[in-house]
């Protein structure tokens, strides 16, 4: 995997948790703005928008996920493709001496 790839995986799984998270959260706001309610102290109740902590909180939270999964993935495969070049290295050499 090359520079381009890892960061293209970065920042598409970033994009697309962030993406998602903001869905769950404006999702939330609208059906179930009592959750928001119950589970954060609030500081101005009269003034409080359920859809915008929604938003606020679904992207942050997205983000951050996607973040760590795309840099997990990242991780993974360059560990696996490391592993198949050595693995084929090894298989060279054994080649070469067995002649």
């Amino acid at each position: 995997m090359n520079i381009t790839k890892a960061l293209a995986t970065v920042v598409g799984t970033a994009l697309g948790f962030g993406a998602a998270g903001t869905a769950i959260g404006v999702f939330l706001g609208k059906v179930a703005p009592g959750f928001f309610r119950q589970m954060l102290p609030l500081r101005d109740p009269a003034n409080f928008n359920p859809r915008e902590l929604g938003i606020g909180l679904g992207l942050t939270n997205g983000l951050g996920w996607g973040l760590v999964v795309g840099v997990l993935l990242v991780a993974i495969i360059s560990w696996k493709e490391t592993r198949l070049v050595r693995k084929e290295t090894q298989d060279r050499v054994k080649d070469s001496v067995n002649r």
